[in-house]
């Protein structure tokens, strides 16, 4: 592994509600945060003016025959002039990733011809080396017959996240091979000189059902993890497990998952799933942890998006350095976040242009709340005004959840006040709508400080 160099991405991506401590200091906590990152879904796909380029193809299709149909998209930027304008972009998402406090990115990719996933990858570690040789990359394979051939290709990239020098992979799905199958590929790659270590991403099942098999074959493990507030003790029982069979566990977030093409969601409660499964994770100990995703804008998504801002990420923070330093950052100033639909899930849409209907598949009821979500330095009113209806709750220093039933017809706004003063105040982005021809259940949000951001 190459010395690290100092880092050139910010210390955080703006004002937060507290002061969060260096990238150094982080990076050299030993437990590591990671986002799973989709390579589908770059900033800019193909370079062209956002009003014409193929993210403005996928918005609101209503499609489900195997277009895209997105509710959002990383925010825009214009067409760049140089020819390694994916690499720049990719440095950009490094220092967004940085400025949340990750270590890294899990980067899933497969092989053939055109496949993006892998031919992105080259501009990836390009982005690491130029940003912050620091920041690390965790390969995710698929299923390939090339697998073997191509992980020895990169074994000397100084980017690759090592754990006492083996490379770490993280097969999403790993259990559609037996275990023996992943023997092999470890030990085809150690007859190379290539020494690997496994933390599968198991699309299900706790690590007390897959221990028997498994356990002598990996240093640690992980799943896809479910997507709703009320599952999040999975994760501590999930840890537990993984500590007793003497092997890490690496801890599945969540913000929400919601996928317009299938119709499938599953209740996230506004922030709730976000800060639930971090909780948990934090108190039960976990080694690791990873977002999912970065940046899977059909299914679940925290990057700095147009209809999100940086709004999850700027949450995640918080808990990410809680996470890492092993106590909770202290609130040394006021921000305030909102997260809520565009409308309520009962509103009828166009069946003739979405054949899919939303859903929730699994897991908590479907709910239609707005919520302001409070970083308060000291005890406060805070005020959700939808249209003439105006709710307060009286909130002590902390963070603080204030959740309303949604109004359609309104556009919410929010407020902190203190000895009847206006601390500070926002108004949402989204209004609530009252007609549709899509439905849209994602939660969009928004927030901050009062302070001026920069931009990584």
């Amino acid at each position: 592994m190459v010395p690290e160099k100092p880092s050139q991405a910010a210390e955080s991506c703006g004002p937060l509600a507290f002061d969060k401590p260096s990238v150094s200091k982080l990076r050299s906590a030993k437990r590591k945060a990671f986002a799973f990152y989709f390579p589908p879904f770059p900033i800019s796909v193909e370079n062209k003016p956002p009003a014409s380029d193929y993210y403005s193809q996928w918005l609101n299709t209503g499609d489900t025959t195997g277009r895209y149909d997105l509710r959002d998209r990383p925010i825009p930027r214009p067409v760049q002039s140089c020819s390694t304008w994916k690499q720049k972009d990719f440095e950009t998402e490094v220092r967004q990733a940085i400025a949340i406090g990750l270590d890294g990115f899990i980067w899933e990719f497969h092989v053939n011809a055109t496949d993006q996933r892998w031919n992105q990858l080259p501009a990836m570690l390009a982005a690491v080396e130029a940003v912050d040789p620091g920041f690390r990359i965790m390969l995710s394979p698929d299923i390939t017959d090339t697998m073997v051939a191509d992980i020895a290709k990169l074994k000397d990239e100084p980017a690759l996240f090592r754990v006492d020098g083996a490379i770490v992979l993280a097969p999403f799905y790993p259990e559609r091979k037996s275990v023996s199958y992943w023997d092999d590929i470890r030990n085809s790659l150690a007859s190379q000189g290539v020494k690997t270590s496994l933390v599968p991403l198991f699309l299900d099942g706790p690590p007390s059902a897959r221990a028997a098999e498994w356990n002598n074959s990996v240093i640690g493990y992980s799943h896809w993890g479910s997507a709703w507030a009320g599952s999040a003790d999975g994760r501590a029982r999930c840890t537990e497990q993984s500590h007793a069979q003497g092997r890490i566990y690496l801890s599945p977030i969540v913000f929400e998952d919601t996928r317009s093409y299938s119709g499938q969601c599953w209740e996230s409660g506004n922030s709730s799933t976000l800060r639930a499964t971090l909780e948990k994770s934090i108190e039960a100990g976990a080694d690791w942890l990873y977002f999912r995703t970065w940046n899977d804008y059909t299914e679940a998504w925290m990057a700095p998006s147009t209809e999100r801002g940086t709004s999850v990420g700027d949450v995640a923070a918080y808990y990410v350095t809680w996470f890492k330093t092993g106590k909770r950052p202290t609130l040394n100033r006021d921000a305030l976040y909102y997260f809520h639909r565009s409308h309520h899930t009962l509103l009828p849409y166009d069946t003739a242009r979405q054949k899919t209907p939303m859903k929730v598949v699994q897991g908590d009821p479907a709910a239609n709340q707005v919520e302001l979500l409070a970083f308060l330095a000291a005890p406060g009113t805070l005020i959700i005004t939808q249209g003439s209806v105006r709710e307060t709750l009286e909130a002590q220093a902390g963070v603080v959840s204030f959740k309303v039933a949604i109004k359609p017809g309104t556009t919410p706004t929010f407020e902190l006040r203190r000895a009847g003063r206006a601390v500070q105040s926002l108004q949402s982005a989204t209004p609530i709508r009252t007609r549709i021809t899509l439905q849209d259940w994602m939660y969009h949000g928004g927030g901050g400080t009062k302070l001026p951001r920069c931009d990584p």
